[in-house]
């Protein structure tokens, strides 16, 4: 099925004998959480867990489900933490950010190689329907714009293929995350970035649910050691399209 439990127990020889697991919600969001073809996940994000369970002895267990689901089991309290967050004052009425990002996309526009040429400005948008993720965070103006024509779907991949098909006219996304997935032949020289590029940045944390933050100050400063160390960006040269778009 595709949303079933994907399970990541990440062992360390620190963990004491009952402690519960950390539960980290998901989706597929390639190169930082992937599938693999015996259907286990990999990619930046679950090799960030792994590390983190390496040196504070906590573990992990991952449950695959669409980004708004996610984000509702954190709301909820029915979740601790989410990996590849965006930050905006709505969620933050129920996600704990760690302090430091610990990558940074930009989001940008594509469409078909004709389109895109002519996508200049933000302006250039009006009259498109245009793909997006729903609850995901973008840029203002574009997240609260309601005079746009967006096609709100559960995920990235739903995106290209509609965009592909012809079923919507262009799509938002990050640029990390995107242009990992033109890398796939099929796709390659049909859908390019758009001319226009948003003047913002989107960097990624890790969140936790307001209503545990039992674990928060150890996974913070171990965070804060990996990125002093350099550690994250040593990592992500394991997925070159992710270290050459910051």
């Amino acid at each position: 099925m595709r949303f079933c439990w994907l399970i990541l127990l990440l062992l360390a020889p620190l963990c004491r004998a009952g402690d519960a697991p950390l539960r980290v919600m998901t989706d597929l969001w390639p190169p930082f959480r992937m599938e693999s073809a015996s259907g286990e996940l990999q990619g930046l994000d679950i090799d960030l867990l792994a590390e983190l369970s390496r040196r504070t002895g906590l573990r992990f267990e991952v449950q695959r489900v669409p980004w708004a689901r996610g984000l509702a089991a954190l709301e909820q309290g029915r979740a601790d933490l989410m990996t590849g967050l965006a930050r905006t004052p709505e969620r933050e009425r129920y996600i704990h950010y760690l302090e430091r990002p610990y990558y940074a996309c930009a989001p940008r526009f594509y469409a078909s190689p004709a389109l895109a040429a002519q996508l200049g400005d933000y302006a250039a948008l009006r009259g498109l329907r245009i793909g997006y993720v729903l609850e995901s965070a973008y840029f203002q103006p574009f997240d609260g714009d309601a005079g746009l024509d967006k096609v709100g779907v559960s995920n990235e991949s739903q995106l290209l293929e509609m965009l592909a098909r012809g079923r919507i006219d262009a799509l938002v996304g990050t640029d990390c995350q995107v242009d990992y997935a033109l890398l796939d032949p099929a796709l390659a020289g049909r859908i390019v970035k758009a001319a226009y590029r948003p003047a913002a940045r989107t960097e990624l944390y890790l969140g936790f649910s307001r209503q545990r933050l039992a674990h928060l100050p150890q996974l913070a400063a171990a965070l804060d050691d990996l990125l002093r160390e350099g550690w994250v960006a040593r990592a992500a040269l394991r997925y070159q399209p992710v270290a050459t778009s910051q």
